[in-house]
């Protein structure tokens, strides 16, 4: 079988599991709900994956990588931090927007759970790079001098907490409808006074 093949079918595999773990959570989906969803046979699925373990993680690895491959373009195109900060948000609410199902795997599952060697998404590379620039920030005199942590949360944390409002159906208008209005009050609270 061609690689090109192969891609396709563990692509299927991981898109019926996201789909099946979202909706019903990891621990009440079994490998027959992935391989019927997936419509492959359970030999065909154990060809790619060793468990259903096995796909948790290499979901949440590319999830994880995705993110973390979008913040290093946006880091390379602008040079502010506050370009840079505005720039992930506006990337976080874009994807939400074409799928959920993906920020709401990364974001609201209790990975450690059922995969303990993985971090939580807030000390995966992806926050780490957010938390980088927000130090970056402070050094460079855009960011006022406050808790690094507190900053990020104001930066950040407040806009996974949009993105959990629109998961769960709270907010009707999507995302990037309320990206500046988001910014003007996120920025104010960290900038550095002028």
């Amino acid at each position: 079988m061609n690689n090109s093949k192969k891609k396709e079918r563990q692509e299927k595999i991981l898109d019926a599991a996201l789909k099946l773990f979202t909706e019903r959570g990891y621990f009440n989906t079994t490998v027959n709900d992935i391989q019927f969803a997936s419509k492959m046979s359970v030999g065909s699925l154990y060809n790619y994956f060793e468990n259903k373990e096995s796909i948790a993680v290499t979901l949440y690895s590319n999830i994880e990588n995705c993110l973390c491959e979008a913040l290093c373009e946006i880091e390379q195109n602008h040079e502010s931090m506050h370009d840079c900060c505005f720039e992930a948000v506006r990337h976080i609410f874009e994807t939400t927007e074409r799928s959920p199902s993906s920020m709401q795997y990364l974001l609201y599952t209790k990975h450690r759970e059922f995969m303990p060697v993985e971090k939580t998404a807030f000390a995966s590379m992806p926050f780490l790079k957010m938390k980088s620039w927000v130090e970056k920030g402070q050094e460079n005199g855009e960011i006022r001098n406050i808790e690094p942590n507190v900053a990020m949360n104001a930066i950040f944390g407040s806009a996974i907490r949009m993105v959990f409002l629109r998961i769960d159906g709270i907010l009707e208008s999507s995302l990037p409808d309320y990206l500046d209005e988001y910014w003007e009050c996120s920025w104010r609270g960290v900038r550095t006074e002028q």
